[in-house]
């Protein structure tokens, strides 16, 4: 395994995973909190889908966690508690294709099923070849590509929360006016 010493702290082994896994981390942990509260308030929210919903909050606040983490530290902090988490996710994620919610959000399960795979990657990377810091140009365009992936998925998870019994969606009320 191959590892970068930091200067000031003699000894210790860095893990330093590439810029964009951050970023990425944000979306897969957006994506998760999105699919865990249509589990949680869907329209057909069964006890299974509440308590796969609550539990996909915990680990989606804990990625959005973790990434900011990662930047501020500027390594990659529990590289292995955080590819427990991804897996974690994934498979609450696949659970939640047993209920009502979960079936109707299947492109953003499937997407976060693909950021996972990507994130748990790009982390397993960084522990054997420690990346080098990168610019905010980076950040940017890993942003970017996040953003126009993880925006559909949570249009998807509102959908899987507004489901009917008989397959229509809900409109969702405004109250404009009163």
């Amino acid at each position: 395994m191959t590892a970068v010493t930091q200067a000031s702290a003699p000894g210790r082994v860095v893990s330093r995973a590439p810029a964009w896994v951050p970023v990425a981390v944000w979306g897969f942990g957006l994506v998760g909190i999105a699919l865990g509260a249509a589990g949680i308030v869907g329209v057909q929210a069964d006890v299974l889908s509440r308590i796969l919903g609550s539990a996909s909050v915990v680990v989606g606040l804990s990625a959005l966690a973790w990434g900011a983490t990662s930047l501020a530290l500027g390594r990659t902090p529990t590289p292995r508690a955080a590819v427990i988490g991804v897996l974690a996710e994934v498979t609450i994620a696949v659970a939640l294709l047993a209920t009502a919610p979960g079936r109707a959000g299947i492109l953003a399960i499937a997407l976060l099923v693909g950021l996972g795979v990507t994130v748990a990657c790009g982390i397993v990377r960084g522990m054997r070849h420690p990346s080098e810091r990168t610019s905010l140009w980076s950040l940017t365009g890993a942003a970017a590509i996040v953003t126009l992936v993880v925006v559909p998925a949570l249009g998807v998870c509102q959908g899987a929360a507004l489901i009917d019994a008989d397959g229509t969606i809900l409109p969702v009320v405004t109250h404009v006016g009163h």
